[in-house]
């Protein structure tokens, strides 16, 4: 007998082919939908960059390949400018490339068609009111209008138009959008859809157009082209679609589909988006149950299950145990586009996780500090930029080319030991250069080591542990308990320097900033019992809030204060609102967090803007408010998260030691892993591109 390949031994579900009519999934993997801003042309056409960057996936193990979002007129439907042109034919002539690079791994192409209804922009619809089941005013201040029979029959002809100009790009399927509060879930959900016609009222009713738009697809497409629909299983809104209807429904569609695809969520709650999408608050598939309902129930078809999965040992015990068919992962691709293929070989250790934090969907899109209760684009913030806290190649796999390696031997010197100097130790072994990392503490994480014991940093601490596993494969030479100084680094006569020296807490001139019963946010957990029941945090960006959140969950009695009008300005918009929620809400997936009810973390927690810190006394701190009157807040113990400031003494004494001295992280500027990553990456690049040779 053969000897068993390291993932059938390991992994024998989720690699487990499937076959369903005339087509076979290799495996049970499918790569979710997501678009970026720079993937489609003016004319929205899929790019060279979204071929490399889609196709990309499939060299990485995917079966199914998913692009973004779809548009399926010109003249309605579109929400946001990333949606791809599937009512051009010239679409067809990138599209067919992405589609035979997809096919050369042997995995199947398919495409989400979407209409986004009431959620429609008129900026990208030729000016026209967006549609959807009923006439309101939404929350952007636009006006919607109620579809008529006419339009519905307008409608589902386009998204069968649609699916016949992707099968002719070469699709092999196609994923139906009815969730998200798209237009076919806004006509099955209880909330959206207010009509009092044949098309409102009823489940029955409220499910007359999406079967409408499925029997559309079906005629023209012929009953071997495989249609995946995605539904919001769960709204997470009062009043909402639920789960158990959902799967009345899917029985009612189920002999028109083939694949049923389980997500949740609704745009009217912006905290659901941090479900939806799960944010660090939630677990790692925290959306299966809706999955594992169909199954219970009986649904005949298979079952999707998407949300946070990036494991492929959970991904297969989800398969073994029948709670799902295929799982969905969209930015367990984005951290590592090759994750199933490393599962494949035995490698899973050496899986680049996501850390959930959404930078990739929020910031290019405009969505970072922003106060919206419902999730809008604001064009006016986009960045149009791609960005991944963890990879660093992430949205510029084209580039990559452009830094080829000079093929000249260079002996680095990386000074510190903490995510920005992992990364560029990393990346100069990869490029064959000879690296020492000098780390003055006994362990490599920097900053990453404060995630140790919150729940909430798991994600953090995750990929912590993943880089210094990658650094104790490599050829690094380690050297911890070394507090590299200029004079030792000239004496080695590096070729280069890479000074990732870090950051350290700023200290704001206040009256009693040196008291004893004052500490700085960072030193927290490893200080626990300096701090006191009553609490002042002063400064409430993102480490404010956290911190907040850590002593009230704790039980201490915690004041945050902060002086601008917005809490937590620092971060994401989704990981903003959701940090911000559970300031106010039970930190519990199980309780209904998306309903308004507050618990007993807000009576522990009082939140305070344009609040400045005037004066830190023994007894407490002393605060103007908007108004300008001061008073005295109690506290035992004033914890300072006003910021962080640049080691720029320590960072600029290694000037002068080498041909070439980079900093990098937080030294250069206190930011995030983002920053921290991706200045470590690019800082090899630059010295692998040089022309002179020494």
């Amino acid at each position: 007998m053969s000897e068993l390949l390291p993932f059938e031994e390991l992994y024998p579900h989720l690699f487990q082919p499937m076959t369903i009519k005339k087509t076979t999934f290799k495996n049970r993997i499918f790569a979710a939908p997501q678009g970026m801003n720079n993937l489609v042309t003016t004319e929205s056409f899929l790019n060279p960059e979204a071929c490399v960057y889609y196709g990309n996936k499939a060299r990485g193990g995917a079966a199914v390949v998913t692009t973004a979002e779809a548009k399926i007129s010109p003249i309605n439907g579109c929400g946001h400018n990333n949606q791809i042109n599937m009512y051009d034919e010239l679409t067809l002539r990138q599209f067919n490339q992405f589609s035979d690079y997809v096919h050369t791994y042997g995995a199947l192409v398919s495409i989400e068609l979407s209409h986004c209804g009431q959620w429609s922009l008129p900026q990208y619809n030729g000016g026209r009111n967006p549609i959807g089941p009923s006439a309101k005013v939404m929350p952007n201040g636009n006006v919607c209008d109620e579809m008529t029979e006419d339009d519905m029959l307008e409608v589902a002809q386009q998204f069968a138009d649609a699916a016949i100009m992707a099968k002719r790009g070469g699709a092999d399927m196609a994923l139906v959008h009815g969730g998200h509060s798209w237009l076919l879930s806004q006509f099955i959900s209880p909330v959206e859809n207010q009509r009092k016609d044949k098309y409102g009222g009823s489940l029955e009713n409220r499910a007359r157009f999406p079967i409408m738009v499925l029997d559309a697809i079906r005629a023209a497409m012929g009953p071997d082209f495989i249609l995946e629909y995605r539904l919001s299983t769960n709204e997470l809104i009062e009043g909402g679609m639920t789960v158990e209807e959902a799967v009345e429904f899917v029985k009612m569609i189920e002999d028109k589909i083939d694949i049923i695809h389980c997500s949740v969520g609704s745009r009217r709650n912006a905290v659901a988006r941090g479900v939806m999408h799960p944010g660090r608050f939630m677990p790692h598939n925290c959306n299966l149950y809706a999955a594992e309902a169909m199954k219970k129930a009986g649904i005949k078809i298979p079952v999707t299950t998407v949300g946070a999965i990036n494991d492929p040992a959970l991904a297969d015990r989800i398969i073994a145990e029948g709670k799902a068919d295929f799982v969905a992962a969209c930015r367990a691709f984005i951290a590592d586009p090759d994750w199933p293929e490393k599962a494949r070989a035995g490698r899973a250790d050496d899986i680049r996780p996501c850390i959930k934090c959404l930078r990739c969907t929020d910031v290019g899109a405009g969505r970072t500090n922003s106060n919206a209760k419902v999730i809008l684009q604001d064009f006016k913030k986009s960045t149009r930029h791609i960005e991944c806290s963890v990879n660093p190649m992430h949205g510029r796999p084209w580039m990559m080319p452009h830094f080829p390696r000079n093929g000249v031997h260079k002996k680095i010197a990386v000074v510190g030991g903490g995510p920005a100097g992992m990364q560029a130790a990393l990346e100069g072994v990869r490029q064959g250069y000879e690296v020492v990392l000098y780390e003055k503490s006994d362990r490599l994480g920097g900053q990453l080591k404060l995630a140790d014991g919150i729940d909430f940093k798991q994600d953090l601490a995750n990929f912590r542990d993943y880089l210094v596993r990658q650094v104790k494969k490599s050829a690094i030479d380690v050297r911890l308990n070394t507090a590299a100084t200029p004079e030792q680094v000239k004496k080695d006569l590096v070729d280069a320097v890479i000074v990732a020296v870090g950051a350290e807490p700023a200290k704001p001139p206040i009256p009693g900033v040196d008291g004893p019963n004052v500490i700085f946010g960072v030193d927290v957990r490893a200080n626990l019992d300096r701090v006191g029941r009553k609490v002042v945090i002063v400064g409430g960006g993102m480490i404010g809030c956290e911190t907040a959140l850590e002593l009230g969950r704790d039980g201490h009695q915690v004041d945050l204060i902060e002086m601008t009008d917005m809490l937590a300005a620092d971060s994401t918009f989704t990981e903003r609102i959701t940090t911000l929620h559970f300031l106010e809400h039970d930190y519990d997936i199980n309780t209904a967090m998306y309903l308004d009810e507050t618990t007993h973390i807000a009576e522990r927690v009082t939140t305070r803007t344009e609040t400045r810190c005037v004066e830190i006394t023994p007894g407490g701190v002393r605060v103007a408010g908007p108004d300008g009157k001061e008073e005295l807040i109690p506290a035992d113990t004033v914890v300072l998260t006003a910021g962080m400031k640049p080691k720029a003494a320590e960072r600029d004494a290694f000037r002068g030691t080498a041909f070439d001295v980079i900093p990098v992280g937080d030294c250069v500027k206190p930011s995030n892993l983002y920053h921290a990553t991706r200045t470590g990456f690019d800082a090899i690049l630059a010295l692998s591109t040089r022309n002179i040779t020494y």
